[in-house]
């Protein structure tokens, strides 16, 4: 029975005096009877917040080990406990010889078309000789077009090996670059040869004689 119990029964009853023990230091044994009541702490500030599965009883749940992180190197498969990474792109191991092929192919093919369109003179001259209409004079717009054109296709040829490089630096597909511009290299070609001989009134005239 408490002593609160006791007062109320008994309110002419005494309270116990305190226990004239001695609080016990760090290191030494408590009497018998003496318990130690810790302060009532969980509403301060300060005070730590509980951790989820720790205290109560239970157990701390063991966490699992950090796995450094190991960066994938091109071409090597992803692992299990690696982080995840981006899926990378995979280029097939011809492309690269492949499309350098065609730029070779690309640029001996553009020399081959400038050197025709500054010959297209001479070639304007077999022409006329093999059908006998005689000397022939090149007006005044084959030489502007004759130039014009010899340049397109030297541009045209440096912009498809700036796009295919940069395509292989980034590990890309490039082989249908040189083949669209090949294609697109010879229609402009054979655009500026068709244009200077329909500006020449005597093959036009001949040809509208056939």
């Amino acid at each position: 029975m408490t002593a609160v119990t006791a007062m109320t029964e008994n309110p002419n009853s005494v309270p116990p005096p305190p226990d004239p023990r001695p609080r016990p230091q760090y290191g030494e044994l408590a009497p018998e009877g003496w318990t130690w009541k810790p302060p009532q702490d969980q509403d301060r500030v300060d005070a730590p917040a509980p951790i989820a599965g720790v205290g109560a009883g239970v157990p701390p749940t063991a966490q699992p080990p950090a796995v450094p992180a190991v960066p994938l190197q091109p071409g090597q498969p992803f692992q299990t406990g690696q982080p995840h990474q981006p899926a990378q792109r995979t280029v097939p191991r011809w492309d690269r010889p492949l499309t350098i092929g065609l730029l070779a192919v690309g640029l001996l093919s553009t020399l081959y078309g400038a050197f025709s369109l500054g010959a297209l003179p001479d070639a304007m001259q077999l022409i006329y000789t093999q059908q006998g209409l005689g000397t022939y004079t090149p007006g005044v717009s084959i030489g502007p077009l004759t130039s014009v054109g010899a340049i397109a296709v030297v541009f045209i040829w440096l912009a498809t090996a700036a796009v295919s490089v940069r395509l292989l630096l980034r590990r890309r597909r490039a082989f249908y670059i040189p083949l669209i511009a090949g294609a697109v290299s010879t229609v402009t070609m054979f655009a500026f040869m068709l244009a200077a001989m329909l500006n020449d009134p005597t093959l036009i005239e001949f040809l509208s004689r056939q």
